[in-house]
């Protein structure tokens, strides 16, 4: 497999090209940000690298990245730059490995696909990028190399580099199904094509054979068909990338029409093997090298399928964490194992075995991560097809199948397209031009050993682009895999152009004064046109600015003609052909200089701006910000790593990998608490600022930064009427135009009204940083080094009364059936000690007995419609829920806005209430709580409006207190209700942080007498509602739902316990909401994130 290299201009360039490839791949390789799919490559190379393992999961393709970026680690340290080595390596190599095209590119042709190679947008970006793509490239090149070289000369090695290829390709993405099925099916094709040409002895095999072809096309094309249809119906509505962790879709089913498609294939495949054994025998072993790959290719990927039948019988192949759902599946697997080694016998088996050594060797090493991981057997082997199935129902970015023709080809590599024009404008003359030489006097057994290469680029680069387009998942890196052929087609096709060129008439005479005037023309005239069809046209107006842009068109015009005249002129000894050929060539040089251009500024100008359109949930500038902020003060504070920073879940990646070395970093997810008071910084995501602000008050700092952007979307729904108005309209053709040329966002933003600056872009995510007030200073105070952290850390006033208190009873579970729960907030125990639950999010009201069992339910969806009301008995999520002492059960609809009065069967009795700000005491603005005093009179917590409203038992008005203050009696979304022994109305007045105490001084007419802090209640999401309970004794319970704990206090607000923490223990809550005693001092908490009821029993006073 040596290759021989001479020295000569040809060398000298190519080496030329590689030494620029190793400069623009490896230069500044720090600089960009981590993105959020990155940092998940990086950080767990890092756990590899660290001695932590590393366990294989189709989330994120292939082992043999993790392993390389380890390896990189181990040499060079861990650093952004060490983790993009591996990607520099094989972007490199694969335009190294170019030169071994050259007997098929040609001389020139082979310069132009390095070049091309070396220049594209796409092939540098993801050659400095931890992905698998730079890999894939390099992988399918190998794999290419090897099948055109056997196919020449019937050597081993050539087998064996190709199944080293294909594994390797197999452990590093899943794109590797689709090169391999690029391959079989033009290999398929090639070998019917090479029958369908033989001399066939019999000619009822040679009907059989022709018969069984098109049967056994029909029959696969059926079954794929459906097969993927069913799947996207199956998966429809799957917004989020799977989580092999999480419960996961089930297989669709045999269908009638795959079944019977796939009978046909058998049927058809069965009638091809049996005339071509019949016909041919032993010389299938000897005269036919396309069969020789395709079996190689066919038996060794062939058990990596086992998704798809598994998935067509109904099964589910990634159900490989449940020994006895897996059973199925691998059984699947083990005969598709069988079936290859039966066709291997069949052709050589002594051939057969190493080259299946050679295939499954490094595929068995890397999913098991050097055998140290077992289950990566059934992730890789299973796992990963299956995977990328549902992930093509996922359709992750959602991008409309045009994403690749009119967004990314055109903005990046429009110079591979027109050299792929170019392939296709040579195949079209050379079927319909006369044949140079008669193909009959060429020696046959010479012509069955050249394989058709440029065909084969062409197949491949229309066969991918067709793929990609329509498959579910279209993101911009898997242009990469669209480009490559297109790439090397083109480069055979302007270097066969090149080639045509008569240089010798170029260079001699008024070759150079030509080629200078023809570069002249073409800037000229691209000017002149571009006055014509941008925003303001020439001859519009007198104005100075108008008669500026009438001036520029007509010397830009001028300057045209007068070089067109002066070209006539001087061509007069000069052959038309030759002139077209010296535009072509100046035209090539100039998309060459802007393609060039346009590479090197998305790699090293824009590389962490959203402005180019190929990334995606990309890491802005902002991370590094904050990185460099947070070490700085780290270093300051603690003459290391060692600050306390803590980050929720919003921010996780990238900045798991930024925080690898902080050995004091706090992951904290979607759930803060009081313990981020004692970590000097905080970073949180915009998704949870909510949560975290209340936290951090007035006691920090908070800088705002952009964390991850997208590019523009704007090209979502075109419509050919879209697509045309754009086109004909000056204003925005200009705007277009500033955006194809320079991402230059301005005049699109003056034509659409839309603010496109990057301190506004949309879309994107956003993050805080939040720094201490008492160390802030250190961050600007550049004299201070080292500094000393002297910190004042949070002590929560509740600590020492927190004890670990288990439910005795749980009731519920997630679901939909009588006695599982979604979303539960309210709960009221009646008179007779039956509870009530407001099962809110499944729009109900469930009855149980005091023991807990579902004695019955009530309610179904409903929304009042804008100004109407909802019918009566339906619920949009009801928070609470009372029972008089007559045993009627009262509902707060909360999102229709409402009372309602049921039997305690739940027949309805009545209903009040309608949306509304007035002050009418019926005009409810989401009330959430209810209570019901031993008179019967019911109490409304009528959140929105930030009041109390009383009611007699048929919904008359009787009074109502609160509104709107800090004072003693003002009210900020009170929510939680309850009354004491002696008529005493608790409230809890969350965003007032405290409760609240109001007596009766006469009928209807309550005043405050009486607060108590609570330290709580910090965030003001719609989900921390807190709710009280009286006991008995007078103890006054409260839930602290984004603190995931119940607190107690004594009648005079002393703290007397407190419990829990979050989690789904049986002391835990996800939680906590509503809270009821009942008549034995136990107390019922509903958990609203663990869709369960608790049933506590309290200690008794100290």
């Amino acid at each position: 497999m040596s290759i021989r290299v001479a020295v000569n201009v040809e060398t000298l360039v190519f080496a030329g090209i590689l030494v620029a490839a190793v400069l623009t791949r490896f230069y500044s390789l720090e600089t960009r940000v981590m993105s959020h799919d990155e940092s998940l490559h990086t950080f767990y190379s890092f756990e590899l690298a660290e001695g932590r393992g590393y366990k294989h999961t189709p989330l994120m393709h292939g082992p043999l990245q993790f392993h390389l970026v380890a390896l990189s680690y181990f040499l060079f340290g861990d650093s952004d730059a060490s983790a993009r080595i591996p990607a520099a390596l094989a972007g490199v190599a694969a335009i190294g490995l170019v030169w071994v095209f050259r007997r098929w590119l040609g001389k020139i042709g082979v310069i132009v696909t390095a070049a091309l190679m070396l220049i594209s947008p796409f092939m540098l970006f993801y050659s400095r990028y931890v992905r698998n793509d730079a890999y894939v490239v390099l992988l399918g090149l190998l794999m290419f190399w090897a099948v055109f070289r056997y196919f020449e000369t019937r050597e081993n090695r050539w087998l064996y580099l190709l199944s080293v290829a294909m594994a390797l390709h197999f452990a590093t993405k899943e794109t590797s199904f689709l090169y391999a099925a690029q391959m079989l099916v033009f290999l398929a094709g090639l070998f019917a094509w090479r029958l369908y040409d033989e001399r066939w002895r019999s000619e009822g095999l040679r009907r059989l054979f022709l018969a069984g072809v098109p049967v056994a096309l029909l029959g696969t094309g059926f079954a794929l068909v459906t097969y993927f249809q069913d799947r996207s119906v199956a998966e429809a509505g799957v917004g989020q990338p799977l989580d092999p962790g999480a419960e996961l879709l089930p297989g669709i089913g045999l269908s009638p029409i795959i079944a019977a498609g796939a009978l046909l294939a058998i049927v058809g495949g069965i009638m091809i093997a049996v005339a071509v054994i019949r016909e041919y025998g032993r010389r299938l072993r000897t005269d036919f090298p396309a069969l020789d790959l395709l079996v190689i290719t066919g038996t060794l990927t062939l058990p990596l399928l086992s998704a798809i039948p598994a998935d067509f019988l109904g099964w589910d192949p990634l159900a490989y964490q449940d020994p006895a759902s897996f059973w199925p599946t691998l059984g699947v697997l083990l005969v598709l194992f069988a079936t290859s080694l039966a066709i291997g016998f069949a052709w050589d088996i002594r051939r057969w075995l190493p080259l299946a050594g050679a295939f499954f060797l490094p595929v068995f090493l890397f999913y098991t991560t050097l055998f140290t991981n077992p289950d990566g057997l059934a992730t890789g082997l299973v796992g990963s097809l299956g995977y990328w199935l549902v992930q093509q129902g996922v359709e992750r970015g959602s991008q409309p199948s045009y994403y690749y023709a009119l967004i990314q080809l055109p903005f990046y590599e429009f110079l591979p397209v027109i050299g792929g024009l170019m392939a296709l404008a040579f195949g079209v003359r050379s079927i319909r031009g006369p044949r140079k030489r008669d193909l009959s006097s060429e020696d046959p057994e010479q012509a069955s050993r050249k394989f058709p290469v440029i065909p084969f680029f062409g197949f491949w680069a229309i066969t991918s682009f067709l793929v990609y387009s329509f498959a579910g998942e279209r993101m911009p890196w898997l242009t990469v895999h669209i480009t490559l052929p297109l790439i090397f087609l083109g480069g055979w096709a302007i270097g066969r152009f090149l080639e045509s060129v008569n240089w010798s008439r170029m260079r001699n005479g008024k070759g150079w004064l030509l080629a200078a005037l023809t570069l002249v023309l073409i800037v000229s005239a691209a000017r002149a046109l571009g006055y014509l069809l941008g925003a303001e046209a020439p001859f519009q107006g007198s104005t100075l600015d108008e008669l500026r842009l009438t001036n520029g068109f007509l010397a830009a015009a001028g300057i045209a003609i007068g070089v067109g005249v002066a070209i006539v002129y001087l061509r007069r000894n000069w052959r038309l052909v030759n002139v077209r050929q010296m535009a072509g060539v100046i035209t090539l040089m100039i998309l060459g200089l802007l393609t060039l251009r346009t590479g090197l500024r998305a790699s090293f100008i824009n590389f962490n701006n959203a402005t180019e359109f190929l990334v995606y949930a990309h890491s802005a500038s902002g991370v590094k910000n904050v990185m460099d902020q947070i070490e700085d003060l780290s270093r300051r504070t603690t003459d290391g790593l060692s600050i306390k920073v803590a980050f929720d879940d919003d921010v996780s990646w990238p900045i798991n990998w930024y925080l690898r070395n902080y050995d004091q970093a706090l992951f904290y997810g979607p759930s803060p608490s009081r313990d981020l008071l004692n970590y000097p910084v905080v970073i949180a995501g915009d998704n949870n600022w909510a949560k975290v602000d209340p936290l951090m008050e007035d006691r920090y700092f908070s800088f705002e930064y952009i964390r991850m952007w997208w590019p523009m979307q704007d090209y979502f729904n075109l419509t050919p009427q879209k697509l045309g108005d754009a086109l004909t309209s000056p204003e925005m053709r200009g705007a277009l135009w500033d955006i194809w040329l320079n991402r230059d966002y301005e005049a699109y933003g003056k034509v659409t009204g839309g603010d496109y600056s990057l301190e506004n872009w949309s879309p994107s995510d956003r993050m805080r940083l939040y720094i201490r007030k008492d160390i802030s200073s250190l961050i600007w105070d550049y004299g201070v080094t080292p500094a000393q952290l002297v910190a004042e850390p949070y002590v929560d006033p509740y600590l020492d009364r927190i004890i670990t208190l288990p439910a005795g009873v749980q009731i519920g579970g997630p679901g939909l059936a009588p006695g599982q729960l979604s979303g539960p907030r309210g709960i009221a125990i009646a008179p007779n000690g039956e509870i009530y639950v407001a099962d809110a999010m499944n729009h109900r009201v469930q009855r149980f007995s005091a023991e807990g069992l579902v004695l019955g339910e009530w309610g179904s969806f409903a929304a009042a419609p804008e100004g109407g009301v909802a019918p009566t008995g339906t619920f949009n999520e009801p928070w609470d829920v009372a029972v008089g002492p007559d045993g009627t059960v009262y509902v707060a609809d909360t999102w229709n806005h409402r009372i309602q009065r049921f039997t305690a069967e739940g027949e309805l009795l009545s209903s009040f209430g309608s949306f509304g700000q007035t002050g009418e005491p019926t005009a409810f603005w989401g009330p959430r709580a209810i209570a019901v005093d031993a008179a019967g009179r019911l109490f409304v917590a009528d959140t929105g409006n930030k009041r109390v409203v009383i009611f007699d038992a048929d919904g008359n008005p009787l009074g109502e207190f609160g509104g709107f203050g800090l004072e003693l009696g003002g009210l900020d979304e009170p929510v939680g209700l309850d009354l004491d022994a002696e008529g005493r109305v608790y409230v809890a007045d969350t965003w007032n942080q405290r409760i609240q105490i109001f007596e009766e001084l006469d009928e209807g007419n309550f005043v405050a007498v009486d607060e108590w802090p609570v330290d709580g209640w910090l965030g003001q999401s719609l989900e921390n509602k807190p709710y009280l309970a009286v006991g008995g004794n007078g103890d006054v319970c409260v839930s602290d739902p984004e603190g995931y704990r119940i607190l107690c206090f004594d009648d005079e607000g002393e703290f007397r316990i407190g419990w829990g923490s979050f989690g789904g223990g049986d002391a835990q809550f996800g939680l906590p909401m509503g809270l009821a005693f009942a008549d034995s001092g136990t107390l019922w908490v509903t958990d609203g994130a663990n869709d369960r009821v608790m049933r506590f029993e309290l200690p008794g006073e100290e």
